[in-house]
């Protein structure tokens, strides 16, 4: 195995040097004689294993053993600044030129125990349940399919209308009229022929047990449906059966939201519901509605791909093990009409949840 360097800043200053990282991630190495600037500049180059780190550094004037260098190697690894040089053997060309971003993407997140390649391999295994081709549901099947996810299955049971052109880029003119999952298909097999399998299955989603006939075998599921209103508790409840993790998000008024839950994990969609209950109890007052909102659906172009942009991040780092969850049990919003004020708000395992509580480890 031949170490490299991440294509990092490298800043040299008296009796230190500075490796400039991700954002806002600096990481401060002693460096009195030079030395650990002299690595540096040879593990950028990632043409010599650790055996042969001595006769590099011998050449630059510095004394070390395999066992300094072996430590050393050891150190830049756990700090996230080394490659395999080879991060992507095993992968044939095509697939290289392909997925060029994705596997340099990969490389935030690579080390020499897990190659980039390891992290496309784990999408191309993928196998999604993707819930409603709308607007939302059709950006995400198209950064799946642009991240090479091996299978989705697309559930969905409307029809291509012409006011779905303003935001669901899956379908052009002549689609009006067909059903959205077999006019998304086809646009998958049309964007990147024999990478990502897309079954369309038209079917109306309305209870947990049709989640879970359709969710066998998944590795993730992602709702982007809204009804029946209680559909994220029936993900919720589908999923835990399963045991796979899920994602899900949309538009409130003016307000983008999504989060997700990992069974067994994270705190479930059943323990916020449960959460908000005793809030109620312990000091709301009593209240009844008076007019309900109009449901209009707002969601313009822009707005659809942002949300779906940030719930296929989050389906891709439970594929892929990237990075943990950012979302799990963890609310965020975007205000759209507050200058895209951001909040995140996670809630807590409830004690009496039937999924995820005491009871149900008992």
């Amino acid at each position: 195995m031949l170490p490299r360097l991440k294509p990092i800043s490298v800043v040299r200053r008296p009796a230190e040097v500075i490796l400039v990282g991700r954002s806002l991630e600096l990481t401060y190495l002693a460096d009195p004689d030079g030395s650990v600037a002299a690595l540096l500049e040879v593990l950028a180059r990632g043409a010599h294993p650790v055996a042969g780190l001595p006769a590099a550094m011998g050449e630059r004037g510095f004394t070390v053993t395999e066992a300094d260098m072996a430590a050393a190697v050891t150190a830049l690894d756990e700090v996230g600044v080394l490659l395999r040089a080879d991060s992507d053997a095993g992968l044939d060309p095509d697939t290289r030129r392909r997925y060029e971003s994705n596997l340099r993407f990969y490389d935030l997140f690579a080390g020499l125990q897990r190659p980039g390649a390891a992290f496309h391999r784990a999408m191309r295994d993928a196998d999604v349940l993707l819930l409603g081709a709308g607007g939302v549901g059709s950006g995400v099947l198209q950064s799946l399919v642009g991240l090479g996810a091996g299978r989705v299955r697309l559930v969905d049971f409307d029809m291509v209308e012409e006011k779905n052109l303003a935001r669901q880029f899956a379908y052009a003119h002549g689609d009006i009229g067909r059903a959205k999952v077999d006019a998304a298909r086809d646009w998958a097999a049309r964007y990147s022929p024999g990478t990502t399998a897309v079954e369309a299955v038209h079917e109306r989603v309305a209870d947990a047990g049709t989640i879970r006939r359709l969710g066998a075998g998944a590795s993730v599921v992602v709702s982007c449906i809204d009804s029946p209103n209680d559909i994220q508790l029936l993900v919720n409840e589908a999923c835990f059966a399963l045991g796979v993790p899920f994602v899900t998000g949309g538009l409130q008024y003016s307000t983008l939201f999504y989060w997700s839950v990992e069974p067994g994990v994270s705190p479930c969609r059943l323990c916020l519901e449960l959460n908000r209950a005793d809030e109620g109890a312990a000091g709301e007052p009593e209240q009844s509605v008076v007019l309900s909102a109009e449901f209009v659906n707002r969601a313009t172009g822009p707005v659809a791909q942002v949300l779906a942009g940030f719930m296929a991040l989050e389906t891709g780092r439970y594929l892929t093990r990237t990075d943990p969850p950012v979302a799990a049990a963890t609310y965020h919003t975007f205000e759209l009409a507050d200058g895209m004020r951001t909040t995140r708000e996670p809630w807590p395992r409830h004690p009496a949840c039937a999924l995820c509580g005491p009871a149900a480890a008992a």
